[in-house]
Order: C-alpha cells, then structure tokens, then sequence
C-alpha cells in the first residue's frame, strides 16, 4: 500500500520517516488523509510532519520510531505478552485514539502493523501510526465489499481480524467505537495468543456474530489472574456486538487507569541453568537472574538454551525475572 524510507531532514538536522502510495489510485486519499492527521498532537500516535507533491506524487513526512510494530514482535519474538504488559498497551492506545477522536479522527484500519513499540522489546511507549494513510485501505476494502467477499488482497486479509461488525457492514462510514474495537481485538490477540474471532475469510461470521471471546487459558496461574481477569472483562465490553454497549475512548482510559500493572524494566537472556530447586537466566547484559516455573506466562517448562523475554525485579544475590515469556524462534532483537 506503500513505501516507506528512513530520511534525513536537513532543516532540522533528524531523522524521519517518508512515506509514499505504491500505486497512483491511492494518492487523493493519501494526501486528504495526511492535512487530517496533522491534526492529532498526542505521544502515543506518531506525529505528522509535513507533506509535499513532488511530479504529482505525494509524500508524508512521518515521526521516525526506532523500534518494531507489534506485528513484527508477536510473529518473530514472543507471541504472548502478560496481563500487565497487555494493560499498559492497551491504556497507551486508549489514550491516543482518545486525542484522535477529540480532533474527530478516526482511524478505520488499526492493527497490530500500524501500531509501533519504540526501543522494540523494552516496550518503552506505544505508538499508533498510519493516521495519514489510513484511509486509502478505503478503496482495497470497498472494492472486496462490492465483490461479495472475494479477495487475496494483503491489505484487506490482515485488516478484517480486527474489524467490527458494523465496519463489515458499512466500511465507508468510519466510527469512532470502530476504533475501539480494533484495539481490544489487538490486545486480547496479545494475551491469548490467538485471535478473538479467528483469521482470514471465515472469521467474518464470527466477528458479527460477536459471541464473546473465550478466557485466555494463559491468565490462570494466581500471579496472573486477577490483573488477566480484570483485563478481559474490559476487552469484553469493547467487544459488545452492540457498539453503543462500548466504552468510548475517554472511558476506556479511566477503566485502564483503574488497573494495578507494574511497569518493570524488560530484559531478554538464554535460561542457563535448569535443575531441582534453581532456575536461572543470563541476561543479554551479563547478569544472572532467578526464576519460579510458576513465573512463565503462556505455561510450560524452560530449558537450557531457550531465548526469553522477561520483567527484571531486584533481588540479592540475584535480580528475580518476573514475567517470562519464551521466544519463539531464536532471533537476535530486532
């Protein structure tokens, strides 16, 4: 749907994103999208820059972040994240789309490509992105409605997961309870590890049948059920098939401001020592830390040599790692 480039902004002397259509239909969009976001001045949604034609194509100069977009994290990284980690992601998007929709924008294609974590696995803050060109899925999920639901398009395969009922309906009329939809739907994905009404084509019916969710398997160990507990019952009404059932965005962050979630340091290390009574893990840094079995979120054992994503508590003699999550692949941090 578009290209986008590190650049290098000689005026201000930093480095930005550029970003531009791929193809000429969506250039009109791209540049009515962009004078729009302009208007959101939020930390956790990407800032628009400026925007310039050059031989009539259009380009968005966007707030570089160095990091990765969740899609990224959750397929190479760790495909679960904790209740805690969930809560502090979901608040930070809540609070975003609360500044968009003060300024009557919304976003219509939120999903888990479109959402950046700067600093990567330090999940330091949580950045929406794409306000510019959101509008342009427009065209691609428009034309797969007039078709009867028949398309291979990426765009419209990795958006309709996250769609509401009344956004399969109608996509043309944006929604601000749309929007908060897609974020519950993201973050429940983030939780359980699996989408709340499936992928593809076929969770079409699902998604407007809206029957609730099931409970994320991975919240029952008593560390973390009660915050897990707490957290899906808000994912559940913001996935009401009722949409005026949704909390709107300014309640969604009072309800996430009513959540108790720790905000550790994040660290990522190969688990080093597995026997009867100890468990310990070797930081990327070159520190020792602790674990309970207990202590992994998502269930299972660990064994010597696995790649983990972990919270970092102080401790004597060691630090203790709290949470664990398991990599699931053995790749360096992007």
């Amino acid at each position: 749907m578009q290209h986008v480039y590190v650049a290098f902004d000689e005026l201000f002397e930093r480095q930005v994103a550029l970003k531009t259509p791929k193809d000429d239909a969506g250039a009109k969009r791209f540049g009515n999208s962009a004078v729009v976001s302009a208007r959101i001045n939020h930390q956790n949604i990407a800032k628009t820059l400026d925007y310039f034609e050059v031989k009539d194509r259009p380009y968005l100069v966007e707030e570089l972040i160095v990091g990765s977009d969740l899609y990224a994290i959750s397929s190479n990284f760790i495909a679960v994240l904790p209740p805690s980690t969930c809560a502090r992601i979901l608040h930070q998007l809540a609070k975003g789309l609360s500044a968009s929709h003060a300024a009557d924008v919304v976003h219509r294609d939120l999903k888990p490509s479109n959402i950046m974590v700067s600093k990567s696995l330090s999940f330091e803050e949580i950045k929406i992105t794409d306000f510019g060109i959101a509008k342009m899925a427009e065209g691609e999920i428009g034309q797969w409605a007039e078709a009867g639901g028949a398309t291979s398009s990426k765009t419209v395969l990795g958006a309709i997961p996250y769609m509401s009922p009344e956004s399969i309906e109608d996509f043309k009329t944006p929604r601000k309870s749309s929007d908060v939809w897609a974020i519950a739907a993201i973050t429940y994905e983030l939780l359980s590890g699996t989408l709340p009404f499936g992928s593809g084509l076929k969770c079409i019916p699902r998604i407007l049948e809206a029957a609730p969710p099931s409970r994320p398997s991975q919240i029952h160990p008593s560390q973390f059920t009660e915050l897990g507990e707490q957290l899906y019952q808000i994912l559940l009404r913001c996935l009401a098939k009722d949409e005026s059932a949704r909390p709107n965005a300014d309640e969604l962050v009072k309800a996430c401001e009513g959540l108790c979630y720790n905000v550790p340091q994040y660290g990522v290390g190969v688990v080093s020592e597995v026997g009867r009574y100890t468990h310990r893990i070797r930081s990327d840094d070159d520190k020792t830390l602790m674990y309970h079995n207990d202590n992994i979120y998502g269930g299972g054992r660990l064994k010597v040599g696995d790649r983990v994503w972990f919270g970092r508590d102080p401790g004597e003699p060691w630090e203790r790692a709290f949470p664990i999550v398991k990599f699931v692949s053995p790749k360096p941090v992007p």
